[in-house]
């Protein structure tokens, strides 16, 4: 056998020592068309193959790496692959190590978008009841964009026109090219270090859908969900609409509607304290003018319902009941005088000592009034009462007589 005969595990070795000395296989980009896709779905390693008109590539996305993706891969969908080529020893084959998979064409992008449209949906980063209120009147608004663009010119013009009284700050931030979105992603995190901010406006100018494209980014969008400060979206125009605006507390059209958004108008308050100084007024103004009418009809009725009049009335109808009364007293008086004499004269008629004065006597026995002579006995003590004196007696004889 001859000695230079190679094992197959050199040889691998040795293709995949060239293979990752080669410079230009590292970082490569491929395109193709995703097939055999598979998740392994204990590690989490995407596996598929790569595949255009004539040949097909092995293709590893580790766990590391896939849980980057803001899109689900599937079978069939054009993308393009960044990675390294390199040799797998135990199979002997090379394949491509992915590192980012990137949708190819308008048509990919779009299904990408709407997978993770879906997702965040379904995680509640677009409910309402998330979307924290905006300041009606901010003090401290943080503006977070380039501080070259004209997005910054727009907002500084409507905000000092009608709403000088609050404070600007800028977070200047790449709003294109590949390290956008980490600037845009620091900023919006600065936000929870800074309490004093209570608004912030996230803001870029028009641009081609391309350009704007980052703002669907999944990393942007869910800074602005823990982001404790309310954002307004603004990015491009009316008709560009972002991940970022569905999560944003609130989504204006253009930076300079943002800004109108983000503060009110002084104009528009003055001239409602105006108006509204002029109803108080006016208000006030009626309250007393019914007041007034409510006291002279008061005093009206007082003229014609004054206690006085009562009182008088009561006075007269007590002066006449007092001469009633006066004459009433003055009738029983007299009554009650002639029956008093009436009943002094019945009662002298009835008197004892007229009886004696007319020569009558009153006998007595041991204090007690005798009235007929058979409760007496020879030689009881009688005592004889005249109208003037009287006489001790004995009983000598009684008799019978008639009543």
């Amino acid at each position: 056998m001859p000695s230079s005969a190679l094992t197959v595990t050199q040889l691998n070795r040795y293709i995949k020592s060239l293979l990752e000395g080669d410079r230009k296989l590292h970082d490569v980009l491929i395109r193709g068309e995703i097939h055999s896709f598979h998740r392994h779905f204990k590690t989490g390693h995407l596996f598929f193959s790569l595949k255009d008109g004539g040949s097909s590539l092995k293709v590893v996305m580790f766990r590391s790496a896939a849980a980057q993706l803001q899109f689900d891969p599937q079978d069939g969908m054009q993308v393009i692959v960044r990675g390294d080529i390199a040799v797998f020893e135990r199979d002997g084959a090379y394949q491509l190590y992915a590192r980012e998979i990137i949708p190819d064409g308008v048509g990919a992008q779009q299904v990408a978008l709407e997978q993770l449209k879906q997702r965040l949906a379904a995680e509640g980063l677009f409910d309402a009841a998330h979307k924290k209120p905006l300041p009606a009147f901010p003090r401290h608004i943080a503006l977070i964009t380039s501080k070259s663009g004209a997005a910054l010119q727009d907002i500084l013009q409507v905000i000092g026109r009608r709403y000088d009284l609050c404070q600007l700050s800028l977070l200047p931030v790449t709003v294109q090219g590949e390290g956008a979105v980490p600037t845009i992603v620091r900023a919006v995190e600065y936000l929870s270090q800074r309490p004093d901010f209570d608004l912030a406006i996230l803001a870029r100018g028009g641009g081609s859908q391309q350009d704007l494209w980052l703002f669907n980014d999944e990393r942007i969008a869910r800074a602005i969900y823990n982001c404790p400060v309310p954002i307004i979206s603004a990015i491009g125009h009316e008709i560009d609409f972002t991940v970022a605006d569905l999560v944003a507390d609130m989504r204006a059209p253009t930076p300079s509607a943002a800004a109108e958004l983000a503060v009110p108008d002084l104009g528009d308050i003055r001239l409602q304290l105006e108006q509204l100084g002029r109803r108080a007024q006016a208000a006030i103004q009626g309250k007393l003018q019914l007041c007034v009418q409510q006291t002279d009809a008061l005093r009206r009725r007082c003229q014609t319902q004054h206690p006085q009049k009562d009182i008088d009335r009561y006075r007269r109808q007590l002066d006449l009941q007092k001469e009633r009364l006066a004459l009433a007293v003055a009738r029983l008086t007299e009554k009650k005088k002639l029956q008093l004499q009436a009943a002094a004269g019945k009662l002298e008629s009835l008197n004892p000592a007229g009886v004696l004065a007319r020569g009558w006597a009153i006998a007595s026995k041991d204090g007690k009034t005798i009235t007929d002579a058979a409760t007496l006995q020879p030689g009881d003590k009688l005592l004889l009462r005249f109208a003037r004196g009287g006489a001790d007696c004995t009983v000598q004889q009684t008799w019978k007589g008639e009543d």
